[in-house]
């Protein structure tokens, strides 16, 4: 699931309290909690363990503490180790609270490859292209990608698995 289809979504509990989400707050790769407010502004803090669906609107269990986490913010700017500009946070996946990708634009980076503080490093055990990988002078991977599993998985496909691998040096 993304990340952003979560700000400013529905909320209920199963009391009926009803409101919606202006913060999606994580803690340890995790996303431990949701900021919300009411009908009338009032804040108050939805425990993501606690929430037991999420489709039209996020359905959960009232009595939870909220958990503290920080708030996570998209749009900052996300660099690589060496200091070169990759575009800007613009989407999370999650699966289960779990955070598992960071988006940028159409990169895609595995979210335990990324340090989040008031702009986004790429570290640099990440595999990323250095050049494109080519077959039959077309470019199948332009460089910057970061090499997913997805990514290897595209250039297995048109046999080029090794160059993939050995661009990222």
């Amino acid at each position: 699931m993304k990340v952003s289809i979560l700000y400013g979504k529905e909320t209920l509990s199963t009391a009926g309290k009803k409101g919606y989400v202006l913060s999606v707050n994580v803690s340890g790769g995790k996303i431990v909690s949701y900021t919300c407010a009411d009908e009338n502004e009032k804040r108050f803090t939805i425990d993501a363990d606690s929430v037991k669906s999420v489709k039209e609107k996020i359905v959960y269990v009232d009595g939870g503490k909220g958990a503290a986490g920080e708030p996570l913010r998209l749009g900052k700017p996300v660099f690589d180790c060496e200091g070169a500009y990759l575009g800007r946070l613009t989407d999370f996946t999650a699966e289960k609270n779990v955070l598992l990708f960071a988006h940028s634009g159409a990169k895609k980076f595995s979210a335990d490859d990324i340090v989040c503080g008031d702009a986004v490093i790429v570290k640099s055990s990440a595999r990323v292209l250095k050049s494109d990988v080519k077959k039959n002078g077309r470019i199948i991977i332009r460089k910057g990608t970061p090499l997913t599993p997805e990514t290897l998985e595209k250039a297995e496909k048109h046999g080029e698995y090794v160059q993939a691998n050995l661009k990222t040096f």
